[in-house]
């Protein structure tokens, strides 16, 4: 099987399942090596994100997907220290889904959708930079971005105290249309973002 080919069965398969299930660290690699092969798409988010491939997060489910990427090098302290300018702090890569806000799915023309084409077949793939930020009223929140510099979807981002061994992880629940992804940052933070099927 050629590059073309694996790409597209990675990207294809690039799906959604419940935290008990995801998918191996391999598979992630492979994942994050697919997402990563156009330099120019990886890093053309709205907000400058440089993120690390070798600590991939993802899951799947039937036809959907996630995966994350986190910032380089990202430290607690960057995510306590944020003021109102946002911190990036990875990308969100989804198949077949879109983040929600107010209970309705944010449109196609507000997304980045990353096109890999495999042996003249079309992927896209919604590709969402990550940042933390400090409200007006000092608390911390999560932006997730699309194609414009001004987030798509805003969620408070809390503390916790949990073990984790990625910077990033990622854990899913599906619930009749719509869903929740939920990211735990370096253990310390988290926040849950609504999705729900995109049709391209």
């Amino acid at each position: 099987m050629n590059r073309t080919l694996v790409t597209l069965a990675l990207l294809a398969s690039l799906q959604l399942v419940s935290a008990q299930e995801k998918v191996s660290k391999e598979e992630a690699l492979a994942y994050a090596k697919a997402a990563s092969a156009d330099a120019a798409k990886l890093n053309g988010t709205p907000i400058a994100t440089d993120v690390d491939t070798q600590q991939p997060v993802a899951m799947k489910e039937g036809e959907y997907g996630g995966m994350v990427l986190p910032q380089k090098n990202l430290k607690a302290d960057a995510i306590a220290k944020a003021g109102a300018t946002p911190v990036p702090v990875g990308q969100l890569w989804l198949h077949k889904l879109a983040p929600m806000k107010d209970d309705e799915v944010v449109s196609e023309s507000k997304l980045r959708v990353v096109t890999v084409n495999a042996d003249g077949t079309d992927l896209n793939v919604p590709q969402c930079a990550l940042a933390v930020r400090r409200a007006s009223a000092g608390t911390l929140e999560l932006l997730v971005y699309g194609k414009d510099k001004e987030p798509i979807v805003t969620v408070p981002l809390k503390e916790i105290d949990a073990k984790q061994e990625a910077p990033i992880d990622l854990a899913a629940q599906r619930d009749y249309e719509s869903g929740k992804i939920t990211l735990k940052l370096l253990g310390k933070y988290q926040a849950s973002i609504k999705v729900t099927e995109l049709i391209l």
